[in-house]
């Protein structure tokens, strides 16, 4: 995907602004600038479904959860709460052999609490004693899993449906499988047990909505996953997917590089000039400006849609 570096966005709007990029913005023209931007990506990347930004790509997870040949799985979703049990082959669902995993999520689909039950029967799972114990489970144990950022790979975003073959292959094969699964701050958890350790899934999601700061990196400073900074060197934003402190942004190991598309630069430019100056009281100037970013986008949807064949999923509309 071609991009455009944060710093080519912001000093567009600050041109804009009747001031000169090379001079320093106070503290709170370039937090609130940051915020800006941010809101006007997140809007720009749920808009349409961008052939650049909605990607459907095979993946292998990991883990070795689910071994066939040994164990008899079963799984039961009631709700925003699943639960997947395991016993070893043969076994009766009266039976008080099975180790059964609860897996809560919120409405949303976020994970909640995955909680772990042992000797006890299938039929029992839902008035079952459950203990707190899957962060210390064995690697036979784990859910497979795909991590949402992974070197080489692009990386998760929001995530819509697994399934168990490309879904945008045509031929004679049956219909894709969607697998039922739970994504968690860093992986896809993997609660179907209809799936098979080892082979492939294809995932559709997005790439991950860029988020933007004013923040610079300090080199002698701790930073936590989630923590967001401003390389100058690069022009751009990332967040820390580890604890670090000492790696520069650059390091994938520890860094997603928050980019921006370069055929939705003008729209983040626009939206966050009309924004500022929406701030300021300029309101005929800002609705200009507003109504020149809602034409930019809506132009490249027309784009994409009839020169790539794209379908919309969400409906355009703006405030």
């Amino acid at each position: 995907m071609k991009a455009t570096p944060y710093r080519t966005v912001r000093d567009g709007v600050i041109s804009r602004m009747g001031i000169d990029p090379a001079q320093p913005l106070m503290a709170s023209q370039a937090t609130a600038l940051a915020e800006y931007l941010t809101t006007a990506a997140a809007t720009a990347w749920t808009f349409f479904d961008w052939p650049e930004v909605y990607l459907t790509e095979a993946r292998t997870p990991a883990g070795d959860g689910f071994q066939t040949g040994v164990y008899t799985y079963e799984s039961d979703y009631v709700g925003t709460t699943s639960y997947i049990g395991r016993a070893v082959q043969g076994s009766q669902f009266s039976d008080p052999v099975w180790r059964i995993k609860r897996v809560t999520t919120t409405a949303a689909g976020d994970l909640l609490n995955i909680d772990t039950a042992v000797n006890v029967a299938w039929d029992d799972r839902t008035t079952a004693t459950y203990i707190e114990t899957s962060a210390n489970e064995a690697a036979e144990d784990e859910f497979p899993y795909i991590p949402l950022v992974a070197q080489g790979l692009k990386p998760i975003g929001t995530v819509l449906k697994i399934y168990d073959r490309n879904p945008h292959e045509c031929g004679s094969q049956p219909l894709t499988k969607t697998f039922c699964h739970v994504v968690t701050d860093d992986r896809i958890l993997i609660t179907d047990t209809s799936y098979t350790a080892g082979e492939p899934v294809w995932v559709e999601f997005s790439l991950p909505q860029p988020r933007f700061t004013a923040t610079a990196f300090n080199a002698s400073t701790a930073y936590a996953a989630g923590d967001l900074v401003y390389y100058n060197t690069t022009g751009d934003c990332y967040e820390a997917i580890a604890d670090t402190t000492g790696n520069l942004p650059t390091n994938e190991e520890h860094w997603l590089r928050h980019r921006i598309p370069a055929f939705l630069a003008d729209y983040l430019k626009f939206y966050a000039l009309a924004e500022t100056l929406s701030e300021d009281g300029q309101m005929d100037k800002a609705n200009y400006q507003f109504s020149r970013a809602e034409g930019i986008l809506q132009q490249r949807m027309d784009d994409a849609w009839l020169r790539k064949g794209e379908v919309r999923r969400y409906s355009a509309s703006f405030q």
